[in-house]
């Protein structure tokens, strides 16, 4: 029989900030070399290696946008992966004009 392969998955509604601390605490688990995810169900932790690949993807439509971002790393992960450059600059929204 087949070995299932662990994963962890969460889905749920959250506002800005609190979006902001996950992010803050997946950065500091890659500093500190392990992210521990949890929830009611599961507990699950990932050790980020030195190089990984990141994936970033922005879309906008009439009915809103999203933020991929997607990061994978492996022990034998090749160093001489694409190194392009990647500029991620904060932005304050464009007021709109329609308050005239």
């Amino acid at each position: 029989m087949a070995k299932k392969t662990p994963y962890f998955e969460h889905e749920s509604l959250q506002d800005k900030d609190t979006i902001i601390s996950y992010l803050k605490a997946i950065t500091q688990g890659f500093k500190k070399g392990a992210i521990k995810f949890s929830d009611e169900d599961e507990n699950f932790v990932l050790t980020p290696q030195p190089f990984a690949n990141l994936k970033i993807k922005a879309t906008q439509s009439k009915k809103g946008q999203t933020l991929n971002i997607k990061i994978n790393w492996s022990s034998d992960q090749d160093e001489d992966a694409d190194d392009t450059p990647l500029f991620i600059d904060p932005k304050h929204p464009k007021k709109s004009n329609r308050s005239k």
